[in-house]
């Protein structure tokens, strides 16, 4: 979204305009279940037509009963009452469609709309917080659910009404209709431009509240660091802010909201009053009868309702498309590349444990003006273990992201068995590449749900073997509810040792022909370590294996050291050959502090 600024430096969103097409993408939401609209769209003109017939029957009653007496009030009032019934039966079942519509159209667009997010880039969700996303998923959405069904019938019932009513208005006396038209004219007029000013105050309450929804639940998914440094008042002010932000916008709104509503309700008791004035002239002129003018206060009556409604129905327009100007924003965000027609599966070589895999002349800068890789050359051989060290910013868990196509290389091309990466299905890709990040990423359902993800189809003696290789089957055993045990958000109620193990299970399951560990021991105990490395000794066997390292302790039996730095391998060797060298690890080994790579950062995880 483009921004403006006013002469107090204050930004200024330009919303896009409330065009036909915008309009047209808001319905096409609801076009699957056009049928049953359809139906509820009948039901709404058969409750109209009986709403409509009502004036007719009480001209007649009052102009006939001077011819045939009491006996017409019997007759037409037994009618009225039929239709009132035969009405109220209709309004029923037409309640039911437009809700059943109206809750599947939330359930599909907050589908459609996760499924987009899904597909969008890393980098997306490098700058957007969570919660910003999940107000808009809950809230958003949510706003769209009356819109598109039961307002989108009744609005259309109500401006049926209100032209229906207009009609038989000139059918009873054209004068006393030219009244309510230019009244009902003005009242239109209100609506379109206190609807404009409400869809733009919609639009900056929902960012507002998708703020402050996201500090919130940044602030409870780290509250052990906020109890940490106490900071639960400083929180609650931050929190009050941006809600007290949003009451603001909310109440600028209702203020529009109240206006329309005001402006309706005056105009229709304008209209009762005016036609009451001009008809009461007539009828006493002898232009007009009295059923007549009866009938016509009637008419007025049933527009006044449709008048009144369209304000509140016109609002929540205004307030969905708002609301969709969010979700469709997301959902126009680009996606990552499709694969090509003509992607191939993934290039397995018969006979070889683990593949190989080479960086070569790769250049990769998260910003333009700070390059991370540069040139960058580097093989890793089918079955081996090459491990990554280097200072901060260096690119070492970069190297991780780009095999795994989370980012795209500037320049250069990586191959797996002599195969461009691009040219393999993304799916395919991905589920032969395993990783143990060092902060273990783990779901709130149970142990057995956490390292099923590995591989959804996994049968339980699967499971089982796979905790028993991580070294975590004897710990499963002690609880009460085995796998079956609920770990919490993020494995809270976990040790860091057991949900690196947990970790390690998961991609044991995969089973990946290439593996990348991030320095998955280096926030462990001892003990925990000792587990650790046991079960990633077995889980490296017969695999291609990158170590990112962040302390040379856990790269010294590796087949293969890269020194890497300023975007390029210094070093290449095994731990002895670059002792020798007396380079840069040497010096490491000895003790010296490496420094950081100027202005490098890292939006995927634990460093560069």
């Amino acid at each position: 979204m483009r921004s403006s600024y006013s002469k107090d430096s204050t930004p200024v969103e330009k919303l896009p305009k409330l065009t036909s097409g915008a309009l047209k993408r808001l319905l096409n939401l609801g076009k699957p279940y056009r049928m049953q609209l359809l139906a509820a769209a009948v039901l709404m003109i058969l409750t109209t037509c009986v709403s409509l017939s009502l004036p007719i029957l009480a001209r007649e009653a009052v102009d006939g009963i001077q011819k045939q007496g009491p006996a017409i009030l019997d007759r037409v009032g037994l009618i009225a009452a039929l239709l009132l019934v035969l009405s109220g039966a209709i309004t029923f079942f037409q309640f039911l469609i437009v809700a059943k519509v109206g809750n599947r159209i939330v359930v599909e667009t907050r589908l459609k709309l996760f499924e987009s997010l899904q597909k969008l880039t890393v980098s997306f969700f490098d700058s957007r917080r969570s919660g910003d996303l999940t107000s808009i998923l809950s809230n958003d959405v949510s706003l769209l659910q009356t819109s598109l069904t039961d307002d989108l019938v009744k609005l259309g019932g109500n401006v049926l009404q209100l032209v229906g009513g207009l009609v038989l208005a000139i059918v009873i006396d054209w004068r006393l209709t030219c009244v309510v038209f230019g009244l009902l004219v003005l009242v239109m007029a209100y609506f379109v431009v206190f609807g404009i000013r409400l869809r733009k105050l919609t639009r900056k309450s929902l960012d507002a509240l998708s703020e402050s929804m996201g500090g919130m639940t940044e602030a409870l998914s780290n509250i052990r660091l906020v109890k940490a440094f106490a900071r639960e008042e400083y929180e609650d002010n931050r929190s009050r802010s941006g809600l007290e932000k949003v009451f603001h916008l909310n109440m600028k709104a209702a203020k529009s909201e109240g206006m329309m509503t005001a402006v309706a309700s005056a105009g229709s008791a304008l209209m009762l009053t005016g036609v009451v004035w001009y008809g009461g002239r007539a009828v006493l002129s002898h232009t007009l009868s009295v059923g007549a003018l009866l009938g016509f206060l009637i008419d007025i009556a049933i527009i006044s309702g449709p008048m009144a409604q369209v304000a509140g129905l016109w609002t929540r327009l205004q307030r969905a498309v708002g609301a969709s100007d969010r979700i469709f924003d997301l959902m126009d965000q680009p996606a990552e590349s499709a694969d090509g027609a003509n992607a191939s599966a993934y290039p397995l070589q018969d006979g070889l444990e683990g593949d190989s895999v080479e960086f070569r002349n790769i250049s990769f800068a998260y910003r333009p003006d700070v390059p991370v890789l540069s040139e960058f050359y580097l093989l890793l051989k089918p079955g081996q273990a090459t491990a990554i060290v280097g200072p901060s910013g260096a690119g070492k868990t970069t190297l991780g992201a780009l095999l795994y196509r989370f980012y795209e290389p500037q320049a250069g091309t990586i191959f797996i068995n002599g195969t461009d990466v691009k040219v393999i299905a993304r799916k395919q890709l991905r589920e032969h590449i395993g990783l143990v990040p060092q902060e273990t990423i783990l779901f709130s359902g149970s142990i057995k749900e956490n390292i099923r993800y590995g591989r959804l189809d996994a049968s339980d003696d699967e499971i089982i073997a796979a905790a028993v290789a991580a070294n975590l089957w004897e710990f499963i055993a002690r609880l009460p509810d085995g796998l079956d045990t609920i770990i919490g958000e993020r494995g809270v109620t976990l040790s860091g040792g057991q949900k690196q193990r947990v970790a390690i299970a998961r991609v044991i399951l995969k089973d990946p022909r290439i593996l990348i560990l991030d320095e998955a021991t280096s926030s462990l105990d001892t003990v925990s370590e000792s587990l650790v490395k046991e079960a990633l000794d077995r889980l490296m066997k017969g695999r291609t294996t990158m170590v990112i390292a962040h302390r040379l302790s856990t790269v010294q039996n590796a087949d293969q050291i890269a020194v890497i730095d300023e975007g390029q391998v210094l070093e290449l060797g095994t731990h002895d050959q670059l002792l020798a060298q007396s380079g840069l690890y040497a010096d490491l080994t000895r003790g010296f502090v490496l420094p950081d790579s100027a202005g490098a950062i890292d939006p995927v995880g634990s460093g560069t």
